[in-house]
C-alpha cells in the first residue's frame, strides 16, 4: 500500500500540511517548510524546527490496510492517504509520530491527556468516513478517551 504512493504528491501534500497547521511558515522555492513554528497536539509540544515535525495519519496506513483498505482500489487508497479534508492528517513532533507508529488506540494513546478526547473523535470520524472496521481493544479505549470528553 505504502509503495503505490507516488512520492511527489505525498510530499506535496505534507508540505501543505505543515503550512496549514503551523505558524508564521516560511517555505522555500520547492514549497518545503524551512522555519516556523507547530504545536504537537499528541505531546504538548512546541516546535521551531521544521524538520522536527512529522505529518502524521490520524488512523495510520498499516491500520487502515488491517481494517479493510486492503480491499481499497488504488485510487482510494491514495485518496486516503492524501486526506487534507478530513481529520486525517496531522503534524506533530517526531518523537510522538514514532512512538504511535502504526498502532490503534488499544496501543497507543497520545501523551497529553487534554488531547485525548479530541483524538479519539478524529480517529472515529476518520474510520466512519472510510467505513472501516475497529477491534475490541480499539473501541474500548476510544470508550475510555471519549469519557474524558466534557460533552
Amino acid at each position: 500500500m505504502h509503495g503505490e504512493l507516488v512520492d511527489a504528491e505525498k510530499r506535496y501534500r505534507a508540505r501543505g500540511r505543515e503550512r496549514r497547521d503551523g505558524q508564521d511558515v516560511v517555505q522555500d522555492d520547492q514549497c518545503r517548510a524551512v522555519s516556523g513554528t507547530w504545536y504537537s497536539e499528541y505531546d504538548g509540544l512546541t516546535i521551531y524546527s521544521a524538520s522536527r515535525i512529522d505529518i502524521d495519519h490520524v488512523v495510520p496506513l498499516k491500520e487502515a490496510w488491517r481494517s479493510g483498505a486492503s480491499q481499497w482500489t488504488t485510487p482510494e487508497r491514495r485518496a486516503f492517504a492524501n486526506d487534507l479534508v478530513d481529520s486525517q492528517l496531522i503534524a506533530v513532533s517526531a518523537g510522538s509520530n514514532r512512538a504511535k507508529g502504526d498502532k490503534d488506540p488499544g496501543n497507543w494513546k497520545p501523551p497529553l491527556q487534554s488531547y485525548r478526547c479530541a483524538y479519539s473523535r478524529a480517529w472515529i470520524s476518520v474510520k466512519a468516513t472510510y467505513r472501516l472496521t475497529a477491534n475490541p481493544a480499539e473501541a474500548e479505549a476510544l470508550s475510555g478517551m471519549l469519557d474524558t470528553c466534557d460533552v
